[in-house]
């Protein structure tokens, strides 16, 4: 059986049910909703009080990463309503990860926003994430209450792909795919479509202007990030319209900030975000 007939199968069965309710179970189970192009969305929801809060993967990752996941066990003892879910092409999402753009996985963001995730919102963006997370706030300035970015990866794709040598851009620019090595797994590289490079640059903010951004924003960043400065973080703060910004360095912190202590900061930082709105 193709992965095509897979999928079909799958949402044939689950299309009339997509948006059931929650049962009071340890995990929330998966449910799809679908893109505007047709493709199922995969999430989990927990429902509870607002602001909620939605999770947003970074590059390649997916909702059961350990911060989304610790996140939903946070908002479940708090009693705030929670969503985590897959970009198009990620995880149990359909589609192809090397074609998800910057604006697709805005354009899913706002499918949860609207049919999912209704009412006031904060949102959690890790790496890539962070640079989603300011879009969208720009396009839902009333819902969009507050924002909490670990490692935010603001124009990553752009600032990665423009300090590659010449020739690695050839190399691109002739395969029309560009293959990115992975620290965490060595045998299996990231892909991305030349198309995903050249989409994201619409998106890039001129130098001078500011995010119109108004809400209250918290930034966590780790000093010892290899993928994405710490400093892209401070420059962040200044492109942003709020006053209302405060950014977290961890001296030892790496990238991923997944280890216990890090996500204690991490759920820590959004409990005092949310007693900070006060909704």
């Amino acid at each position: 059986m193709t992965k095509a007939n897979v999928w079909n199968l799958a949402f044939a069965r689950t299309a009339a049910i997509h948006l059931k309710r929650m049962s009071s179970t340890a995990e929330s189970e998966v449910q799809y909703i679908f893109s505007i192009s047709g493709e199922p969305i995969a999430f989990r929801q927990s429902l509870g009080k607002h602001p909620g809060v939605v999770f947003l993967p970074g590059l390649m990752s997916n909702m059961e990463g350990t911060k989304a996941t610790a996140l939903e066990r946070y908002c479940r003892e708090i009693g705030h309503s929670y969503v985590r879910f897959d970009y198009r092409g990620h995880g149990m999402s359909g589609g192809k990860s090397e074609e998800c753009t910057i604006g697709m996985r805005k354009e899913d963001v706002l499918t949860i926003l609207d049919n999912v995730a209704k009412g006031p919102q904060i949102l959690v963006g890790s790496s890539l994430g962070g640079w989603v997370m300011l879009l969208v706030a720009m396009a839902r300035p009333g819902q969009i209450k507050g924002l909490l970015g670990v490692a935010s990866a603001v124009d990553f794709l752009c600032r990665h792909y423009d300090r590659l040598p010449d020739s690695s851009k050839k190399d691109v620019e002739s395969t029309g795919k560009w293959v990115i090595p992975s620290q965490y797994s060595p045998n299996e590289p990231y892909v991305l479509d030349l198309n995903v490079i050249q989409e994201a640059r619409k998106y890039i903010l001129p130098e001078g202007e500011v995010y119109p951004v108004h809400c209250p924003v918290r930034l966590i960043h780790g000093m010892q990030d290899k993928d994405v400065p710490y400093q892209v973080s401070l420059e962040l703060v200044k492109r942003l319209a709020s006053s209302d910004v405060r950014v977290t360095l961890i001296k030892d912190g790496t990238h991923r900030l997944s280890d216990e202590l890090n996500v204690q900061l991490l759920t820590g930082t959004l409990g005092c975000l949310i007693k900070h709105l006060n909704l």
